[in-house]
């Protein structure tokens, strides 16, 4: 009875072994067929820059070794910059440390672009274009300045159901590493060719009395709207209670007026400075909620030039 209990005993291990070692064949095979057909990535994705919300650049791309070291030549002759007008309260090296990683990688363009590397102070280079460039960039560090201090500051103020993200107008939030970006995308999909925002008058999408609009007003709207939901990659929900559009339930829909206006400012007061291109939501959110090329918070660019300036640090 013994050695009958005592064979089934041993029957029983050798099956739990044979199943045991059925099982782990099995998913060594599954395991060694899964890597067999994984295809490994031909290059690793690019870091993101740690100054901006969602935004790719790397130096050593476009700011050559020449420039780096003429740069570096630079600040260890003057500490202090020369023939500074915007970026005042600055040191010469918290200046360069500004033009290439906001200027120069907003652009993604080289020091060469805007200076004389054997002088980088110089307002008259040999090349007219690239003299013209350096004064642009102040006018855009300008641009930048104003909206950050006069438009996103009062974002906070517009409702109390949201917070703004604290983020900043910077180079890359519109250049978007383009030195010279198309405010209005080439393809945007089922508009007609000569849309536009009606910057003009921003009194026509208020279309809350339905009976007496017209047609081509409401088509207006609808062009403008769907502009809007293309452009930062949402749906009419992010702005409107889709049960009754004309409702202003939806913090969003503050944001987005405000920005329509400030839109509207920036056409009004720096059409020159954009090179007569008119303005939009594409040239800032490249279909984002928040601009990818944005500032994350006041750190990240020159107190002179975010949204919370240093009175003492202005000279």
């Amino acid at each position: 009875m013994t050695s009958l209990f005592g064979s089934q005993r041993a029957a029983s291990f050798v099956a739990f072994l044979i199943v045991t070692l059925v099982l782990l064949s099995g998913s060594l095979w599954v395991l060694n067929f899964v890597y067999s057909r994984a295809v490994a990535p031909t290059e690793t994705d690019p870091a993101l820059s740690p100054f901006y919300i969602d935004y790719t650049a790397n130096t050593a791309d476009y700011v050559s070794a020449e420039s780096l070291a003429a740069m570096g030549a630079y600040i260890s002759a003057n500490e202090q910059p020369q023939n500074v007008e915007i970026l005042t309260g600055m040191t010469t090296s918290e200046i360069g440390t500004y033009m290439v990683y906001h200027l120069s990688a907003g652009l993604q363009v080289d020091c060469s672009y805007c200076h004389d590397l054997a002088n980088f102070a110089a307002d008259d280079m040999a090349d007219p274009e690239v003299t013209r460039r350096r004064a642009t960039a102040r006018q855009h560090m300008l641009m930048a300045a104003d909206l950050n201090q006069n438009w996103l500051t009062q974002l906070a103020t517009l409702t109390d159901q949201k917070h703004p993200s604290g983020a900043q107008i910077t180079c890359a939030t519109c250049h978007f590493g383009e030195a010279k970006p198309q405010t209005w995308s080439e393809n945007q999909d089922a508009l007609p060719d000569d849309f536009r925002l009606p910057l003009e008058d921003l009194d026509i999408l208020q279309v809350n009395a339905r009976e007496d609009i017209s047609l081509d007003t409401v088509q207006y709207n609808q062009h403008t709207m769907y502009y809007m939901n293309t452009s930062l990659s949402v749906g009419c929900t992010h702005c409107h209670n889709s049960r009754y559009f004309p409702s202003w339930e939806q913090p969003a829909k503050y944001y987005a007026r405000h920005m329509l206006e400030m839109t509207q400012y920036i056409n009004q007061n720096y059409a020159e400075t954009l090179g007569n291109q008119e303005p939009s939501c594409t040239m800032c959110h490249y279909g984002n909620i928040l601009p990818p090329g944005a500032a994350k918070s006041v750190a990240d660019v020159p107190r002179i030039l975010s949204s919370t300036p240093s009175v003492a640090t202005a000279q």
